[in-house]
């Protein structure tokens, strides 16, 4: 038992790469049911699990559907079985929850409303989940007794995990997905701009550039605690801001450079803003570039076959400018008669409309274009002349349609809340952290359904639940 213990990490990580392999679902119904036995061996190594499983979450499904729900399962275990034991021993501190309150009211206000709208139960089911499965790792870490050195095994091992997923994603760019990618994902009918982005084992380009924003903050904690190897943390961090750059993740690059010099203003600390700029000025030039010279070059070769290229594809003069492209195209006509005829501004206006409708609780969840919306037939899209797979990509109106002001002002508050929480927990610069990745989080929500992004609410939930703790203090 001890030696199961000792190793639990690895003996996890395995049961989650064996169903990889062998792509039968019994296998992954298996290898799922095998890491739930680690509640009573591990519980630590097993929450250690989820940040190495949601990040890659669209990949593993896809190689085995028999792990699709296998984070969710792992979630709900030790969320029972914490509230079992700190029932059994009646230590669980209620009163440390209490912020939490108002998101419950705003899934409360969605529900109800959707079953005034006409909803059924299961798309209503399907949201809340999907909106709450990640939200109780606050309460889980909030009781879990963990310390300095588990946060630190956490992120040596989603750092080493991460830079498996950069990898992956340089060789997904280089070889015009061609490689290393489940056969239907290289056959994505992808139009030319998106198909020199990176979309990365999160299957979104994205949510895979939000996931490497928080784990390049993460990293700066690495390397200043980890004298020995912070040479080889700042190696890492370099791929991982080139990496970063190669998604061309307009809403995330902004919304994490600003996060980001909020820290630097808020701390003072010239050594992350040192780290930041080194990062990703390296990883412009040993990344960024050289990964566009081959792909350019690989395009040209017969090494990728012509049947797999886009017609009209992108030139390596194309590749080269992508970047400033990508930004100085925000506000271009084009782009804005775009979005304004089928794209985010589109989904913003006919959701003000739908909102002046339903103005004091909304229409409910799996109304307007969330992941349920995707899953199933909304009862408003053809009222109101919606396409059915439209998904709004605007955190706020989707809230606002959703819930009504009723539901807003609850989202509000427990942001409000959540703040006042963060910045008494007497964690010093890890705080100003949570509440730079709580701004990157408000920032991204306006190009995003962030709180439907398992890779980010993953994160900010756990950073949520950890200043609940009182007994770790990491290094300032």
């Amino acid at each position: 038992m001890k030696l199961l213990e000792k190793h639990a990490l690895p003996i996890l990580v395995l049961c989650l790469l064996v169903p990889t392999a062998i792509p039968h679902p019994i296998i992954g119904y298996v290898a799922t049911a095998l890491m739930l036995v680690f509640i009573g061996i591990n519980k630590k190594s097993l929450l250690c699990l989820l940040f190495i499983y949601f990040p890659a979450r669209p990949l593993f499904m896809e190689l085995n559907g028999g792990l699709t729900y296998s984070g969710d399962l792992i979630i709900l275990t030790l969320f029972v079985s914490l509230l079992m034991e700190r029932f059994k021993n009646n230590d669980w501190s209620f009163s440390k929850y209490h912020f939490t309150i108002p998101f419950w009211l705003f899934c409360l206000v969605g529900a109800l409303a959707a079953l005034v709208t006409g909803v059924g139960f299961l798309p209503i089911l399907f949201e809340l989940r999907a909106l709450l499965i990640t939200f109780l790792l606050l309460y889980i870490i909030g009781e879990l007794n963990l310390e300095r050195k588990d946060i630190f095994h956490f992120l040596k091992a989603t750092l080493v995990f991460t830079i498996i997923l950069c990898l992956h994603g340089l060789v997904e760019k280089i070889f015009s997905r061609t490689i290393l990618l489940p056969h239907a994902w290289e056959m994505w009918n992808l139009s030319s701009a998106n198909r020199m982005r990176i979309y990365g084992a999160a299957a979104n380009p994205n949510v895979f550039a939000t996931y490497l924003s928080i784990q390049l903050f993460l990293s700066f904690f690495l390397f200043r605690s980890l004298k020995k190897y912070n040479i080889l943390v700042f190696l890492a961090s370099i791929l991982l801001s080139g990496t970063l750059l190669l998604t061309y993740s307009r809403g995330t690059m902004i919304a994490f450079g600003l996060a980001a010099l909020v820290f630097v203003i808020w701390t003072r600390n010239k050594s992350f803003l040192i780290y930041g700029l080194g990062a990703f000025g390296f990883g412009l030039l040993l990344i960024y570039y050289p990964v566009l010279f081959a792909s350019s070059k690989v395009e040209l070769s017969a090494a990728v076959p012509m049947d797999n290229l886009v017609i009209g594809s992108t030139t390596a003069s194309d590749h080269d400018q992508a970047l400033s492209s990508r930004f100085s195209e925000i506000f271009s006509d084009k782009i804005l008669h775009q979005s304004t005829e089928w794209g985010r501004l589109y989904v913003v206006f006919k959701g003000i409309e739908i909102f002046m409708d339903h103005p004091i609780i909304g229409t409910g969840l799996a109304t307007f274009g969330d992941s349920a919306t995707l899953a199933y037939p909304s009862p408003l899209y053809e009222k109101y002349q919606v396409g059915e797979r439209m998904y709004t990509d605007n955190q706020y109106i989707q809230i606002l349609v959703q819930t009504g002001v009723l539901g807003f002002l609850a989202i509000f508050a427990f942001i409000i809340f959540a703040c006042r929480k963060i910045l008494r927990s007497g964690k010093g610069t890890f705080a100003i952290f949570i509440a730079c990745l709580l701004l990157e989080g408000l920032l991204a929500g306006l190009f995003y359904n962030i709180l439907e992004d398992k890779t980010f609410t993953v994160f900010f939930y756990s950073c949520l639940g950890f200043i609940l703790q009182k007994d770790i203090i990491l290094k300032d």
